[in-house]
């Protein structure tokens, strides 16, 4: 992830590997390895048009309030799949999602629709949804 970390439009520093854990443990899930070493590395990336929720740090609450157990508790599309884990958005309504398998997250992203509730993947990675919605796309390579 380190590779593509300077496609990623933000200022703000990771967070611990506790604060994963917590959101982990508030969710019921386990993420995916690729998300857990992005949010190490930035929390509430911004990615093309998508942001994604942020995980609550403990040392800054006021900032990371609106995070991602919020977005999947508190305040979740009533139309959206049990099995679906929102982690981002476009500013139109529509979820960035990971899909619950067994408790653990599939790597794979999907957007989920909110007008119409359909379900759509986008890449079969974070890597790959990060290198593909980048003005820089075609200077990496992905094999890295």
């Amino acid at each position: 992830m380190n590779d593509v970390i300077d496609l990623i439009d933000t200022r703000k520093p990771g967070v611990t590997d506790l604060d994963i854990k917590s959101a982990e443990e508030q969710l019921g899930v386990i993420f995916p390895k690729q998300y857990k070493e992005l949010f190490k590395l930035s929390n509430n990336a911004q990615i093309d048009e998508w942001t994604l929720f942020p995980i609550k740090e403990s040392k800054n609450l006021k900032r990371t309030w609106d995070d991602i157990v919020r977005q999947n508790q508190d305040v979740r599309d009533e139309g959206m799949a049990e099995d679906l884990i929102s982690i981002g958005e476009g500013g139109t309504g529509d979820k960035l999602c990971f899909r619950i398998v067994d408790t653990v997250m599939d790597g794979k992203i999907y957007i989920w629709y909110h007008e119409t509730e359909e379900l759509e993947e986008l890449a079969s990675n974070l890597k790959e949804f990060i290198v593909s919605n980048s003005e820089f796309e075609d200077e990496i390579d992905e094999d890295e």
